[in-house]
């Protein structure tokens, strides 16, 4: 589905109409659909698209080496053992090729191959600094596993640093396509799938939209083969070394303890110890570092951890801390507590979630009170706000509050607000611009006085921009 990726497209379409040779960076989450994309990407054009797979090196050489010969030689008949002697010979013979007429080479899931040979990425550098640079070359190195990435292509101490002339982090999709998917799914169900799913392709396939978000759930977790159950645990495998530290940093995160010293204690990993492992689950996108708005989030000691994966912050809420149900084969009692949460669950992770994304995509339009220099979160020891976005030029801030219920919200969601409001003025002297988000609408009375107050009100179908 690429009604939902053309901006990426279009990027990759200019690279390849460039009349450069071009080393491309594409990485993401796994099942983010990277290899979907560049599929697309490559369809009519002269491309030699490789995937690396988790085997020898010497098993990689000769998969590569007969890929490429079939695509020089599409009708040739190849020996089964044929390979070339060397990934210095079989990358020579890619140049030799892109130096009399332009191509493409796709490598996907190059981590799998440098943890077959760790060469790889200084060979890569040698033969573009003294092959390529006078090719007609477009070639693009993709992976999943975030960290080895980093670490060898894009950080500074890997091989490859500054020859990339082009790097794409590929987002999971946003609330706006999931009806493509689900087209049967209300607003609503595609929030609730949002909420457990997030935007990735592969887990957006679980769900049925014949039946209910929760009946679907049900189905999933009782099934002997759920990417529910089984997905969470081989990302971190794939990703991470000493998988079982950072599986008791989530599981803590996971059951609510969001602050350094909770989790320490929780784990049992002392602070000095336990900050490595945060920063390094921070880097690969797990788990962010949240700070209050009004704070310098590079020298505030006061962060909170969160994950920054719906998909993992479904899976570390509602099934890993009952895998002994699920193993006892209690499954009823393990969707019994989904059911009883999920409203809530929902509310404060997807939905806050999607209003602080419509806050971005209206600064965006410059259709906000004023233009801020941070969205997020506003919290301190006597108020916590649901979405908020300050400019500190400006000495003011807008503060929301976002309601999943089934009722319409009433003066009592204003009235909260507003003596939050109050706060926020008389603490920071800052003018405040009130916003409310629901799911279910508005009261009559609370319409009238938003008017009179200037409040703003966003219906759940604002959030689909």
């Amino acid at each position: 589905m690429f009604f939902n990726r053309i901006r990426e497209l279009n990027d990759l379409n200019r690279i390849w109409n460039s009349g450069q040779p071009q080393l491309v960076v594409i990485y993401g989450r796994r099942r983010v659909g990277k290899s979907a994309l560049l599929s697309k990407w490559a369809d009519r054009k002269p491309c030699f698209y490789w995937t690396a797979t988790q085997t020898t090196g010497e098993r990689l050489l000769g998969s590569f080496s007969r890929g490429l010969q079939t695509f020089k030689h599409p009708t040739m008949e190849l020996s089964k053992e044929f390979s070339y002697p060397s990934w210095e010979s079989a990358i020579n013979e890619v140049a030799d090729m892109a130096r009399q007429k332009k191509m493409m080479l796709i490598i996907d899931e190059l981590p799998y191959l440098i943890d077959a040979d760790p060469e790889i990425p200084s060979l890569l550098q040698k033969m573009w600094d003294t092959l390529f640079q006078k090719s007609k070359i477009i070639m693009a190195l993709t992976g999943s596993r975030i960290g080895m990435i980093e670490k060898h292509v894009l950080s500074s101490k890997g091989p490859l640093y500054g020859r990339a002339s082009a790097v794409m982090w590929l987002d999971p999709l946003s609330v706006q396509h999931l009806h493509y998917f689900l087209p049967r799914y209300s607003q609503t169900q595609l929030v609730e799938v949002y909420s457990i799913a997030g935007g990735v392709p592969l887990y957006l396939k679980m769900f049925d939209d014949s039946i209910s978000v929760i009946e679907n759930i049900k189905r999933e977790i009782q099934s002997t083969t759920s990417i529910l159950k089984g997905e969470p645990y081989f990302l971190i495998h794939e990703e991470l070394k000493e998988p079982l530290r950072f599986v008791a940093i989530l599981e803590a995160i996971g059951s609510g303890k969001k602050q350094l010293s909770q989790i320490s204690k929780t784990t049992g990993i002392e602070k000095p110890h336990l900050v490595p492992y945060l920063k390094i689950l921070e880097n690969i996108k797990f788990i962010k570092r949240n700070v209050t708005i009004t704070e310098n989030p590079t020298k505030s000691r006061k962060g909170l951890y969160d994950f920054s994966d719906l998909f993992l912050k479904f899976y570390f809420r509602f099934i890993a801390p009952y895998q002994n149900l699920l193993e006892e084969g209690r499954e009823n009692s393990v969707i019994k507590n989904i059911e009883d949460q999920f409203d809530s669950f929902v509310g404060k992770e997807g939905f806050e979630t999607l209003c602080r994304q419509w806050m971005i995509h209206m600064a965006n339009q410059k259709k906000l009170p004023f233009d801020p220099e941070t969205i997020g979160k506003y919290w301190d020891k006597s108020v916590e706000i649901d979405i908020a976005a300050v400019s500190k030029k400006h000495k003011a801030m807008m503060i929301g509050e976002a309601k999943w219920t089934h009722q319409k919200c009433g003066l009592n969601v204003l009235d909260e607000l507003s003596r939050k409001g109050k706060h926020i003025e008389e603490k920071l002297d800052y003018h405040t611009t009130k916003f409310i988000f629901s799911k279910s609408g508005f009261s009559e009375p609370l319409i009238k006085r938003a008017k009179i107050e200037n409040v703003r009100l966003i219906e759940l179908k604002e959030l689909f921009f």
